[in-house]
């Protein structure tokens, strides 16, 4: 089975290309997927994708839609022995929820600090996805990496993932405009107090965007104490 270097997660390989155009696909079969402010993602550099979570086709329809490969963080119950080779050659890492997971951390890290993109769903799990809550991974990733941070919206994808008739269900996909994160230093534990606060930020900027307004958060810099 294919696995994807660390060099091929950053800068992408045929292999991976093939499955980003197997997850285009999937929308193409299932529904109608309207895809608006990709220019927003950076071609190049650390990027970390803050996505609402509606459906278990949310990360495979963003993957297949980017211009980048992309690892997305996602639960463990999904690497059933069907899908979970396709998910593992397609780059994507498996978390256990349940437990403080560290493998998946340092992998998610050395993508970012390589230069390549990581997709997180920072409400932690399935639901309305109005982005209500944020688990505090996303503000971590940000910080420890200076990454940028892009809120991605899915709208419909509920609909595509649970289609029971002959119709293609619409759907949309919004990336919204960039926040930059600045990098804190490695050589000093990470201040909670700033990391809560840069996730909140993130998490009020992806929630207007579900929403369908546009208020972006002035992040303070995330600096040394």
């Amino acid at each position: 089975m294919y696995t994807p270097s660390l060099a091929d997660r950053v800068v992408g390989s045929v292999a991976l290309g093939r499955r980003q155009a197997l997850g285009r696909g999937i929308a193409v079969l299932l529904g109608r997927l309207e895809v608006d402010g990709l220019e927003h993602v950076p071609a190049h550099g650390p990027v970390v994708l803050a996505v609402n979570h509606r459906s278990l086709l949310d990360g495979p329809l963003i993957f297949g839609v980017l211009r980048r490969p992309a690892s997305f963080l996602v639960k463990t119950e999904a690497f059933s022995r069907l899908m979970g080779p396709v998910l593992l050659s397609a780059g994507q890492v498996p978390v256990v929820r349940t437990r403080v997971d560290a493998a998946p951390v340092r992998l998610a890290l050395r993508v970012l600090q390589a230069g390549g993109v990581v997709g997180i769903f920072p409400e932690g799990s399935r639901g309305d996805g109005l982005a209500r809550v944020a688990k505090p991974g996303v503000g971590y990733f940000a910080m420890r990496a200076g990454a940028v941070v892009v809120p991605v919206a899915c709208h419909g994808t509920d609909a595509m993932s649970h289609r029971n008739t002959l119709g293609r269900p619409g759907a949309q996909i919004i990336f919204g405009e960039p926040i930059a994160v600045e990098r804190y230093p490695t050589s000093r534990p990470l201040n909670r107090r700033l990391v809560a606060d840069t996730t909140e930020q993130i998490r009020v900027a992806l929630a207007d965007l579900v929403a369908g307004t546009t208020r972006r958060p002035q992040l303070r810099k995330a600096t040394a104490a």
